[in-house]
């Protein structure tokens, strides 16, 4: 298990980030964990990674979504891109989000709300498949 990664949750839901907090603390011990409720926040922590880093992201947000999210890390040095690993956390059920998330070069993947342990201990060993 990578125990040197770093994790992010951006979603304007505070509770949610909570609870993203909560299930990788208790998955993987104490690690970094990071959390914002404005995307732009997120955005510009983001884009000033320099190790391992997981980003858990969600779609619908307002003023800034997460396909605007994406398009905007699309723009970031390949340092950074090369650092992180960026995961949809979502609680949308249409099938287009899904394959669109898939269809992003960056997005490692699709996960639907809540986060669970079982999830957070695939990507800590780098075994995740959507």
């Amino acid at each position: 298990m990578n125990a040197a990664l770093k994790y992010v949750a951006v979603d304007d839901d505070s509770f949610n980030n909570l609870l993203c907090s909560m299930i990788i603390e208790d998955t993987l011990g104490e690690v970094d964990i990071t959390t914002f409720t404005k995307p732009q926040e997120g955005l510009a922590f983001i884009e000033n990674v320099k190790s391992p880093t997981v980003l858990f992201l969600d779609i619908n947000m307002p003023m800034l979504n997460g396909w605007e999210f994406l398009e905007q890390y699309e723009k970031f040095n390949e340092k950074v891109k090369i650092n992180v690993s960026i995961y949809i956390l979502s609680s949308s059920l249409d099938r287009r989000d899904k394959d669109r998330a898939n269809a992003n070069k960056y997005v490692k993947g699709f996960i639907s709300k809540p986060l669970e342990s079982e999830i957070i201990t695939l990507i800590a060993n780098g075994e995740f498949q959507d």
